[in-house]
């Protein structure tokens, strides 16, 4: 992940995925959801660091990289400012964090050889 990775907003996921990657024959797919991520918000690295959902090789420490620039950045402010200026970085890092929390993992996943499932164009459509 680059400086890039964490403000890419533009490319930020918007609709749901399926990433699959074939390993000894099986298929592991995993979703992507295109929308808010609430848990994420709620929770921040904690809800990567525990959930199931979310265990790939890369990860944990991918998303550990923004909730600990978001501690230097409190502290630094509480340094400067004082202890008011600390809330608005709070509630602004958790929305940051929530919005870009499942682009994260997809950029993750995909840097873990998973591609994007592409539905076949002769399969029934589920209804």
């Amino acid at each position: 992940m680059d400086f890039s990775d964490w403000f890419n907003f533009s490319q930020r996921v918007k609709q749901d995925h399926v990433l699959v990657k074939v390993t000894n024959g099986q298929a592991d797919r995993k979703t992507v959801r295109g929308s808010i991520n609430w848990l994420a918000l709620i929770f921040t690295f904690f809800y990567a660091l525990f959930s199931q959902k979310y265990r790939t090789p890369g990860f944990i420490q991918k998303a550990a990289v923004p909730f600990v620039a978001l501690i230097g950045v409190n502290m630094i402010a509480e340094m400067l400012v004082g202890s008011g200026l600390q809330v608005v970085i709070n509630l602004a890092g958790a929305v940051w964090y929530g919005l870009m929390f499942d682009t994260w993992f997809e950029n993750q996943l995909l840097a873990n050889g998973y591609q994007i499932e592409t539905p076949q164009p002769n399969s029934p459509v589920a209804h």
